[in-house]
């Protein structure tokens, strides 16, 4: 007992000795404050004969911030002598330059500029009845009297704008249900705002260089560098920009039939809408609600929640919510839910969520899930699904397989460890009866150690002796070992379902002993068997991020080959297309040429003396022109991605309806009109030089069941200088 209490007297004597201990600490502890501006830090300086650059150095020093300057705005190697003890940052740059400069700051730096010149609205001429106004006037530099031209002069409650002409003028008309005074505002680049108030005095304002002013600087050159923003935002509304980029606004709603044509006129780009309709295309500061756009949608900032074109969106800011075009998205920062385009995503930033085009899909770094032909990520910790993924830390694996149902197998994987996918084709070479297959597995590595993996799959395949029409599907469980740095092993068992077909004939004979009624029926079958293979692997070297600065015209002339899938018939045929390249890896297309297709020799049934007559389709040639208009993307310096959509249209027709009559006499009829369909191509592409290009393609023509697979030779001229 007495142990007992001698232990529980010491822990409490230690307790309190801590707690003394962090309490004196926790008083000896300075308080922080909030950090003081720049300009009224207070510092000691005592130089003579030195120069301006010694001086910015002991400043900064002193003062703990960093100047900002342009080296040829501030000769730094004039000789100054400055003695300074106890005043302010203001004070001590007040006795160097005299107001020469203008100083701001942003967070620790001090960034000096060459002074704002100031602005003088003249008003010439000002009516109203009622609540109807009409203010015009002229815009001059208040130093040299020189009438100014593009200068933006707007109201920023009532969001009417207009621009000075070549002779400085503006005029403003509007309406206001207040019998408030009115502000009008005039701005341009290098300016002082100037501001009258109406029924008030005259005022000049300087403008607020807030955070908010840098990154509307930085959304706004973002959308009009892009090839698209520079092609479409008209000049007025770019200098607009460039006049008022700190001032923006919320507003309900916006219609626009073009940009500039819209509710809120030149002000378009200065305002978020909740609700925002365009019906070609509009240019809005952004949305945060809902916005549709009969062919684009561009946004300067961020659009939130729900945001549809039928071509393009094209957003400078986040993308929250859902985002879908027929043909391609596009958003300079980060996307937060799901973009969904016909053919091509781009993100500058990390996609949180689902990127999902038929094409192509690239963002910086994938924190979630891409699904299409080709993926593309600087860096990857989500999952991509697509026939190649392009990953900075991915890989890429080339392996060469047996297995207990095809003894030859070429398989290409991409992707990470995490989550790869596979494409592999297949035959059994030697056999009797040659199986064809093909198919697409999803997989994950256990990694045990660098050189020791496990590798659990799930894998698809359609197969079969004279056509596809078979499939499997199977769970693979390989072990891999690396035998050099690109050379591995892998084997392990499989267990499949898979289907075959089994020739079914329910009734042998009928009255007239004929055979009728065999048909093929679909049979099911679980088995295990097993996989080996020999692969090559190798990682993906940085993603080259090549900027494409080409805004030129090329005029370009394919020849044509290949074969139509289902027919397995040669294809042949030129083209001629006109590529308008963009400056930001993004060019559109419009081709027309002309293409044969030779059709399968058909099978005609003999005619026997017991039929009354015999009747069958015959197939001729097909000859066609197709029409397209397309996009394609750059991915590195050579390297694009490409689809495209159009009409095909027919020379001939040639479906002909046969009729083999008791007499052996034929009756032709045609059948059908001259051939018309719908086209969707994909393709991936190489620049061999400055002029010459090949390409894969894949085109399908739904309403003639046609799927072509082309190679493609082109040579380009260059239309544009």
């Amino acid at each position: 007992m007495l142990h007992k209490k001698l232990i529980r007297a010491a822990t409490v004597f230690l307790v309190i000795i801590l707690s003394n201990n962090l309490n004196s600490k926790a008083q000896e502890q300075p308080v922080l404050k909030r950090a003081q501006p720049v300009l009224d830090r207070k510092i000691n300086l005592d130089i003579t004969q030195q120069p301006l650059l010694k001086i910015f150095q002991q400043m900064e020093k002193a003062g703990t911030f960093v100047f900002s300057y342009n080296t040829d705005l501030i000769p730094t190697d004039s000789i100054v002598s400055i003695k300074a003890t106890g005043i302010t940052v203001a004070e001590t740059l007040e006795m160097l330059f005299h107001r020469k400069y203008e100083f701001a700051e942003n967070k620790n730096f001090l960034v000096i500029t060459a002074p704002l010149r100031s602005l003088k609205i003249i008003t010439t001429d000002v009516t109203s009845d009622q609540q109807n106004y009409s203010i015009g006037g002229l815009v001059v530099d208040e130093a040299s009297g020189e009438r100014l031209m593009n200068v933006s002069v707007y109201e920023k409650q009532l969001l009417v704008a207009a621009m000075t002409d070549e002779h400085g003028y503006f005029k403003l008309k509007f309406k206001t249900g207040s019998s408030r005074a009115l502000t009008v505002t005039a701005s341009k680049l290098e300016y002082k705002d100037a501001t009258v108030n109406f029924l008030q005095s005259v005022s000049i304002t300087d403008r607020i260089r807030s955070a908010q002013y840098t990154k509307a600087a930085e959304n706004s050159k973002g959308i009009e560098k892009e090839g698209l923003g520079r092609f479409l935002i008209g000049a007025r509304q770019k200098i607009q920009n460039l006049n008022i980029p700190d001032f923006f606004a919320n507003r309900p709603f916006q219609i626009s039939l073009t940009p500039g044509l819209s509710t809120h006129g030149l002000m378009s780009a200065q305002v978020v809408n909740k609700f925002s309709v365009n019906l070609a295309g509009g240019y809005t500061a952004g949305v945060r609600g809902f916005e549709i756009g009969g062919i684009f949608n561009i946004n300067k900032f961020d659009s939130e929640y729900f945001q549809f074109a039928g071509i393009f969106n094209l957003v400078g800011g986040t993308v929250k919510g859902v985002q879908m075009a027929g043909v391609s998205n596009k958003s300079l920062n980060d996307v937060k839910g799901v973009q969904l385009a016909g053919y091509i995503n781009k993100v500058e930033g990390v996609v949180y969520g689902v990127q999902a085009a038929t094409l192509n899909n690239e963002t910086r770094k994938l924190k979630g899930l891409q699904i299409g032909l080709v993926n593309v990520a600087d860096s990857s910790f989500g999952a991509s699904i697509g026939l190649v993924n392009i990953f900075k830390n991915g890989f890429y694996k080339i392996g060469l397989s047996a297995n207990d149902l095809i003894n030859t197998n070429l398989s290409f994987s991409t992707g990470t460890h995490r989550f790869y996918t596979t494409v592999h084709a297949g035959v059994n070479l030697g056999a009797a009866k040659r199986t064809f297959g093909m198919g697409l597995s999803i997989g994950h590595d256990f990694m045990f150690s660098d050189r020791l993996y496990l590798s659990a799959i799930a894998d698809y395949q359609i197969y079969g002796e004279h056509g596809l029409n078979q499939n499997w599907k199977q769970g693979k469980l390989l072990l891999n070992t690396q035998l050099t740095k690109h050379i591995s092993l892998y084997a392990g068992p499989t267990y499949r379902r898979y289907t075959y077909d089994v020739l079914f004939n329910p009734y042998p004979a009928d009255h007239y002993d004929h055979n009728n009624y065999s048909y093929y029926i679909k049979r099911g079958k679980h088995t295990f068997g097993w996989e080996a293979g020999l692969a090559f692997n190798s990682v993906f070297k940085p993603v080259s991020r090549v900027t494409h600065t080409s805004e030129n015209w090329y005029l370009g002339l394919n020849a044509i080959g290949g074969i139509e899938v289902k027919a397995e018939q040669p294809v042949y045929g030129g083209e001629l297309m006109v590529i308008r390249e963009f400056n930001d890896r993004f060019a559109a297309t419009l081709s027309g040429g002309v293409i044969g297709h030779k059709s399968k020799p058909n099978y005609k049934q003999p005619f026997t003396p017991d039929m009354i007559y015999l009747a069958y389709y015959d197939l001729k040639s097909l000859t066609a022109i197709p029409v397209k208009a397309g996009i394609r993307t750059y991915t590195g310096k050579n390297l694009f991605f490409a689809g495209e959509m159009g009409v095909l249209f027919g020379l001939n027709n040639p479906y002909a309806y046969i009729v083999v009559n008791s007499d052996q006499s034929e009756t032709r009829s045609t059948y059908g009109s001259t051939p018309r369909s719908m086209i969707v191509s994909a393709s991936a592409g190489y620049n061999l030089g400055p002029r010459l290009e090949t390409s894969v393609k894949y085109d399908a023509y739904f309403s003639l069941d046609m799927q072509l697979v082309t190679l493609r030779l082109g040579y380009k001229i260059k239309l544009s200088k």
